[in-house]
């Protein structure tokens, strides 16, 4: 009937299996639709596929005009992806400082991916000054929230004393927290 949302939400019921078997090329081909339409999640959704390479070739480009759109539209998760296109330089020129503000754009609206990354820029120096205390708190801001991967990056931290005191208890505690 040309409702371009009920694409986006077939798309979603696709994707994720939601009362009916998942299928990455149905759900790329309903995402699609409604992002030509300019649904700003199908938009994500598209980019996102070709980020990642599912249901069609992986093309960097592609996932940055995608997500473009749709950071234009306000989507602070695209916003993160296109994030980690500039820090790595994946279809756009390597702007690491760009892709950090990026980054701590999305975190700061607390998009949890993003806010790890933010901890693992501060920790590696990428696009930014290393600051093993900024690393630490974005690490733990994430690792609350369940992100296994900064609650092994908080542990290494307290098991090292890198960021914050040397606390052996507490390392162990998020080490099982991140597995």
């Amino acid at each position: 009937m040309g409702h371009v949302g009920a694409h986006e939400w077939l798309g979603a019921m696709y994707d994720y299996g939601l009362g009916t078997r998942p299928s990455r090329r149905l759900a790329f081909t309903h995402y699609k639709i409604a992002a030509d339409a300019r649904q700003p999640g199908a938009e994500y959704h598209v980019g996102v596929f070709y980020y990642l390479g599912r249901a069609v070739p992986r093309d960097y480009g592609m996932a940055v005009q995608w997500l473009r759109k749709s950071a234009s539209h306000g989507d602070y998760t695209a916003i993160y992806w296109l994030g980690q296109c500039y820090l790595h330089g994946w279809a756009v020129a390597g702007n690491r400082k760009k892709g950090f503000r990026l980054l701590l754009a999305a975190a700061n609206k607390r998009v949890i991916e993003a806010q790890y990354a933010v901890g693992v820029c501060y920790e590696r120096g990428q696009g930014v000054r290393s600051d093993p205390k900024k690393a630490f708190r974005w690490f733990l801001k994430a690792a609350k929230r369940g992100c296994q991967d900064a609650a092994r990056s908080l542990a290494r931290l307290y098991e090292c004393g890198n960021g914050t005191a040397l606390n052996r208890r507490r390392a162990e505690y998020w080490y099982k927290r991140g597995s």
